[in-house]
């Protein structure tokens, strides 16, 4: 039986997860804990009192106590002391990461073969944040990933996009594996709310929440039907502040909603309760937002940035527009509103994409070929 660790952010309840790769990992270990081939082990710095280990069906999850008072990765060095002790203490077969800057580099020095998933491009991402600290923070994930990659054996990219920007790393580059949608999406009963427009995620100014909150604007000014839920925890107060100051000052009071951080159960109910699924960010890897939508058989309309366009068909399963572009927006939004037989043919196509690429149990059988692989050598160095 092969022992694997799987590295990365877990989520402490499992009705709640925050941020794409926390999901990411919850549903990798959905797909790879049906696996008889396979004793997993979880290690993900939480935050937890104190260090324990959870058994559940399947596999084991061993919170690490993750230090609070620094929220600067480089300045966390017990936090890379602990994890390290615990996955010499499990003694795996091979080792994967489910992010390339600050897991990786905890990893890298390690004597176990190493897999790293990519969900992130820092120097990419890293501009859309304000402040010193988060610019801060992103630099040093980059630094990180960079000092990591001579102890990473293969890296795996979550889009073509990843696999476009990670020049540096070509020679360990694994072909694309997308991430894993669990199966309650693919189950969500499709029951929308005539005119209901969904965005899902973190609220920080990387999503561009505020070029939505224009285009509704001007959507009631068009005289279109519509609500707006915006569904996700606050990852920038100053931010968010000024996405109820810009509500009000455009009297969208009863019509954009802020639904705060959702359970899932909760989540999935937005999902089935949703038109269209928005998502207007000004950059992205592979949003879990947009192959949870395709999953719950719903077009999205998103912006053409990063491995977005990957996802979306133009025209067949959503639409695509430019960053920033509130006209754009505006007018890829009022077309499928007016359209109910175009939005259900996309949602079709969308479900029926998802269904052959998305799935846990066939993103499993992919990372368990990078594992066998990696573990007969079949990688050059």
């Amino acid at each position: 039986m092969l022992k694997v660790v799987l590295f990365g952010p877990y989520p402490v309840d499992p009705q709640y997860t925050s941020g794409g790769v926390e999901k990411v990992m919850f549903n990798t270990v959905e797909g790879l804990r049906e696996l008889d081939e396979i004793d997993l082990h979880v290690v993900s710095l939480s935050r937890v009192d104190s260090d324990c280990t959870r058994q559940y069906d399947g596999f084991q999850v061993h919170h690490v106590k993750r230090q609070q008072r620094f929220n600067l990765p480089t300045f966390r060095m017990l936090d890379i002391i602990n994890a390290r002790r615990a996955i010499r203490r499990l003694d795996p077969d091979l080792i994967h990461c489910q992010e390339s800057g600050h897991e990786a580099y905890i990893s890298a020095p390690l004597s176990y073969p190493k897999v790293v998933t990519v969900h992130a491009v820092f120097r990419n991402e890293g501009v859309h944040y304000p402040g010193l600290r988060a610019k801060l923070r992103y630099w040093q994930f980059g630094f990180m990933a960079r000092r990591a990659i001579s102890g990473v054996d293969r890296y795996v990219p979550s889009s073509a996009y990843v696999s476009r920007e990670m020049t540096e790393v070509s020679h360990k580059l694994h072909e694309v594996v997308e991430n894993p949608i669990e199966q309650s999406y693919f189950d969500v009963p499709d029951t929308p709310v005539e005119g209901r427009l969904l965005f899902a995620g973190t609220i920080y100014h990387r999503k561009g929440i505020e070029v939505l909150i224009d285009a509704a604007a001007s959507l009631k000014e068009r005289g279109t039907g519509f609500s707006v839920h915006i569904a996700g925890g606050i990852g920038d107060k100053a931010y968010h502040a000024g996405l109820l100051a810009q509500v009000e000052r455009l009297g969208l009071g009863d019509d954009v909603i802020f639904r705060g951080f959702l359970t899932e159960e909760e989540l999935a109910r937005e999902f089935s309760e949703a038109d269209l699924v928005v998502l207007p960010s000004y950059a992205e890897t592979s949003p879990m937002t947009v192959q949870q939508a395709m999953a719950a058989g719903k077009p999205v309309v998103a912006t053409r940035v990063g491995g977005v366009p990957q996802l979306i068909e133009e025209g067949a399963s959503g639409r695509l527009v430019d960053a920033g572009d509130t006209a754009g927006l505006t007018d890829a939004l009022a077309s499928l509103l007016s359209d109910p037989e175009g939005r259900r043919a996309m949602g079709a196509h969308a479900k029926h994409e998802a269904e052959s690429r998305f799935s846990v149990g066939s993103v499993a059988d992919k990372n368990i070929e990078v594992y066998r692989q990696l573990l007969k050598g079949g990688f050059a160095s």
